[in-house]
């Protein structure tokens, strides 16, 4: 009878630098793939879209986007696109701003009967029931003051048009990641409210930043610099903050807070979302605005 002689298994290859940067470039490359994807419907919900378009845009076939998108953001793109329009389409209701029919076109649907059975399916009660809200009525989210102490970051000053502001964003938190950093968010420093709702190819100046605490002591291609602190007035939203709230904040902020924003100093943004596959509408943000308090007479 034969003897079965057991041989060692060959030593398994540790991945070396090489191989560590290129899964770190493969990640970068399909996450700036689905980012632009995702960030492509949240803008264009008028627009006729199709998955082949969507695909051309990923430079993927449109089974290999579907796959990818599915495995980041846990649905298909398609399927984002649909409730994405609904969602608009219930605050459209929400604001009397068109008829039903015209809210259920541009939602996508050809008739009154399928626009009703989707946002029934989303929803759970039908356009019908929905209580028309004005604007001007709707409650402003909670208000709250907060002094936030000078802070070491790491920083990445970005100049340009305004729709190309994530290129630096990108740098600061793909260089963070190879640095070994594990958890942060992303602030924005923003000179103006201008600069907050500028139009895409305004130029505009800002600092995009990560606090410098818990982080790794030095990060390549990253500048290191401190924000000066301060008091300001924490605004949360779920969207980019509106411009047409911002007035009826800085009354709220005088009014509850006795406070005024302060003239010619910076806002803050950062973004609270934890996944960075988020549509712009759903993203969540906190806007820091300056503020003083403010000497009432007596």
């Amino acid at each position: 009878m034969a003897t079965r002689v057991a041989y060692p298994a060959p030593p398994t290859a540790k991945p070396g630098p090489t191989a560590m940067r290129m899964s770190i470039e493969l990640f970068s490359l399909q996450s700036r793939r689905i980012r632009s994807v995702i960030e492509y419907v949240g803008t264009h919900l008028d627009e006729d879209i199709s998955l082949a378009r969507l695909a051309d845009l990923a430079c993927l076939s449109p089974s290999q986007l579907e796959r990818l998108y599915r495995s980041k953001v846990g649905e298909t793109p398609i399927t984002t696109l649909r409730r994405l329009r609904l969602q608009r389409a219930l605050a459209e209701i929400r604001a009397e701003q068109v008829g039903l029919q015209d809210i259920g076109l541009a939602a996508g649907y050809g008739s009154a009967a399928a626009f009703t059975h989707a946002f029934v399916r989303q929803f759970g009660f039908a356009p019908s029931q929905v209580p028309v809200v004005s604007p001007q009525a709707e409650p402003l989210p909670p208000l709250q003051l907060e002094y936030l102490p000078a802070t070491p970051t790491f920083q990445v000053p970005y100049a340009g048009q305004f729709r190309e502001r994530f290129q630096a964003n990108g740098v600061l938190v793909g260089s963070l990641a190879v640095a070994g950093a594990k958890r942060w968010r992303n602030w924005t420093v923003l000179p103006d409210s201008q600069t907050l709702w500028a139009r895409a190819d305004t130029h505009v100046n800002l600092v995009h930043f990560v606090p410098a605490s818990g982080q790794p002591d030095t990060v390549p291609n990253v500048e290191r610099g401190v924000q000066g602190g301060g008091l300001y007035a924490v605004w949360h939203t779920r969207g980019f903050p509106r411009r047409a709230a911002l007035p009826r904040v800085i009354e709220e902020i005088r009014s509850r807070h006795a406070c005024l924003v302060r003239e010619g100093a910076s806002m803050l943004l950062r973004e609270i979302t934890v996944s960075g596959y988020t549509a712009p509408q759903e993203r969540r943000f906190a806007l820091y605005l300056p503020v003083v308090p403010h000497k009432r007479r007596s």
